[in-house]
């Protein structure tokens, strides 16, 4: 592509853990393969993982959400948030259009990042989460109308999961209707590797604090229980460790892409949180994990739930962890080995942007 009709691409995932910065690395690699220049925008530890793996592209800092999970009670949790989550809106909103216009940025592809769109650039949000499953109509029908006044500025939606019946989202992205979402197919940075095994479990870390945290001090002290198991404990931050740290146990911060794909394809079995894109990862690589929902998340739970209930993972509640007790459980439970294997991005991706800078004569 010449470079007077090289494009300008605008990546601005969502960080309230690594989950939604991790699925946008495919996205990212497909239009530097386009020969697009590439800018991202994230925040706080999203822009660190960004830079590890792009460290030729620019990255713009952006507000953060700030969101925490103090309570295991999700209605309270969802309250104390929307004051911050909206202030953020607003604020990334006019960061971006600074950005935008600086930079004379063709296209804005958003990961959850609600106030992205910018009127007189195309816009694209990539979501998952476009119903809450929160027990009341009356207040799943507030939240997802709530969601949908933000969507319905993007020009289009692009959902990680696949269309039909045999999908990794469920109610949370099936329920919702419009002429402007397209399923794209499981977004992740992974491949499945048919490499020696290395580990017995490898604990995979990331999400909002201080449930991360949390999580963390439990598998230290549990780990002291396991000493014929060779672990690795992947973390997703820089914080210092809180504890005494096994001898059998290696610890790793931040990895980027190609470790990270190696150490899950050389374990017996993940441990993790169930959010969305660690469950992406999962149905790339096949493999069989013990899920731990984040409290309070309604959506890890939900996630959880059916999956136990299709008899694909085991999980446990996070109070409840028993890791001598829940690993023996893990084994009646077949993962996503009879999913289909990840749909061409290239193709996909291809097909959403065809007409959109189509010249015209």
């Amino acid at each position: 592509m010449d470079s007077q009709d090289k494009k300008t691409v605008l990546i601005a995932p969502q960080h309230w853990g690594l989950g939604h910065i991790t699925r946008t690395i495919p996205v990212i690699r497909y239009f530097l393969n386009q020969q697009w220049h590439v800018l991202l925008a994230s925040s706080g530890a999203g822009n660190d993982l960004l830079r590890k793996e792009f460290p030729e592209l620019q990255v713009f800092e952006l507000p953060d959400y700030g969101i925490s999970y103090p309570s295991k009670n999700m209605y309270w949790n969802m309250l104390i948030q929307l004051w911050k989550m909206h202030r953020a809106i607003i604020l990334e909103h006019f960061k971006i259009r600074s950005i935008a216009k600086q930079n004379k940025v063709d296209l804005i592809v958003s990961d959850a990042r609600l106030g992205a769109a910018q009127k007189g650039i195309y816009s694209i949000i990539i979501s998952h989460h476009l119903h809450f499953p929160l027990g009341y109509r009356l207040f799943e029908w507030m939240s997802d109308t709530w969601m949908r006044l933000f969507y319905i500025l993007y020009d289009q939606l692009w959902i990680p999961d696949y269309p039909g019946d045999i999908n990794l989202s469920g109610d949370l992205a099936h329920k919702y209707r419009s002429k402007k979402h397209f399923f794209v197919g499981p977004l992740s940075r992974f491949k499945a590797l048919e490499i020696p095994t290395q580990y017995d479990i490898a604990f995979v870390l990331s999400g909002p604090e201080p449930q991360r945290s949390y999580l963390e001090q439990k598998i230290l002290e549990q780990c002291h229980h396991l000493p014929d198991k060779k672990m690795i404990l992947v973390r997703g931050t820089k914080q210092s460790i809180h504890g005494t740290v096994p001898a059998h146990l290696e610890i790793i911060d931040l990895a980027v892409s190609e470790p990270l794909n190696q150490i899950m394809c050389a374990s017996d079995l993940i441990v993790c949180r169930s959010g969305y894109s660690t469950l992406l990862d999962l149905c790339v690589i096949k493999k069989p994990a013990l899920l731990i929902p984040t409290p309070g998340q309604p959506e890890q739970i939900y996630l959880a739930e059916e999956l136990k209930r299709k008899k694909l993972f085991y999980y446990v509640d996070q109070d409840a962890l028993d890791l001598e007790k829940d690993l023996d459980c893990v084994a009646a439970y077949k993962a996503y080995v009879d999913f289909p294997n990840a749909i061409l991005l290239e193709e996909v991706l291809n097909e959403r942007l065809k007409d959109v800078f189509v010249k015209k004569e």
